[in-house]
């Protein structure tokens, strides 16, 4: 299963910073959640808004998911670093999916 998240940068961010504390942040999930996968990034090229970005993450099964949601509520480091994350992203623009593929 794919966890895939849509976003755009707040103006005031740059790509730098924001590289910085998604790399940190994955990391620390992927050590700490069972299951969830490492991330990737794709920044968008093309377009109207040329800081459109999307995240990857491949998850073993949805308990990962629910794992992850319990790391936030019981993990200081864990809640503390999505918590900055966020303040980096525009949550008027941000939107995000689970994909699962179906084999043909």
């Amino acid at each position: 299963m794919l966890l895939m998240i849509y976003f755009n940068l707040k103006k005031d961010v740059s790509e730098e910073e924001f590289v910085k504390w998604t790399k940190e942040l994955s990391e620390y999930v992927e050590r700490k959640v069972e299951g969830f996968g490492s991330v990737k990034l794709y920044r968008h090229q093309a377009g109207a808004n040329p800081r459109y970005y999307q995240m990857h993450t491949e998850m073993k099964d949805y308990v990962a998911w629910d794992r992850f949601l319990e790391l936030l509520e019981k993990d200081a480091k864990g809640e503390r670093l999505l918590q900055e994350w966020w303040k980096l992203v525009d949550l008027n623009t941000h939107f995000d999916e689970f994909v699962k593929e179906m084999p043909l």
